[in-house]
């Protein structure tokens, strides 16, 4: 067994090694099998279902914050204030793709679909801070502010027209006690009689 053993392995190095660099001269020699692409001119067709960079319609968004709940690494953080109209306000919406692990959580979450992977992969920074998207141009601060005198201008409103409400009844029944009271009965004698 030792040296006949010895002469097979040999020579299934051989074929095997023959097979592989019959592989590789075909490629190396036929142009149409071209393996390399020229990266930056070139980009590889993204496959269906391929999860890259996240991103929040911020339109569509209902600020449930189950997106930030089921997040197992924590890269989304939300901030909303209720609104004039007693739906929730998106303060800020930030994710940071330096920490997200693309799973794929909070996209299933979202009861209005509004997250979505998209189609991007390359993000080259110099700094962490930079991998961190802001999907809300305004300062949290201001929004919250804004929010705040919308609902305080609301409330004026609703208590002017439940004041002019309380008004009319009050006026109503200042008329009835200036008009004449009628007894029913004497009415219906003054209109029996002939004129």
């Amino acid at each position: 067994m030792g040296l006949k053993a010895y002469l097979n392995d040999i020579v299934e190095a051989v074929v095997t090694t023959a097979k592989g660099m019959r592989i590789t001269a075909r490629y190396g020699v036929d142009p149409r099998e071209e393996v390399t692409l020229q990266y930056p001119e070139e980009r590889w067709e993204i496959p269906e279902g391929y999860r890259g960079f996240l991103h929040n319609d911020i339109k569509t968004c209902i600020s449930c914050s189950m997106c930030v709940k089921v997040c197992p690494v924590d890269c989304i953080s939300l901030e909303a204030v209720r609104g004039a109209d007693k739906k929730m306000v998106l303060a800020s919406y930030d994710i940071n793709i330096g920490r997200c692990m693309y799973c794929g959580l909070c996209v299933e979450v979202c009861p209005p679909k509004s997250l979505k992977h998209t189609a991007g992969y390359e993000m080259a920074s110099e700094t962490r801070g930079e991998l961190i998207l802001h999907f809300i141009a305004e300062d949290a601060a201001e929004v919250k502010a804004r929010v705040a005198r919308q609902v305080a201008e609301a409330a004026a409103k609703a208590e002017a027209a439940k004041a002019a409400e309380a008004a009319k009844p009050a006026d109503l029944s200042s008329e009835a006690a200036k008009a004449p009271a009628t007894d029913p009965k004497v009415a219906k004698e003054e209109e029996k009689k002939p004129e």
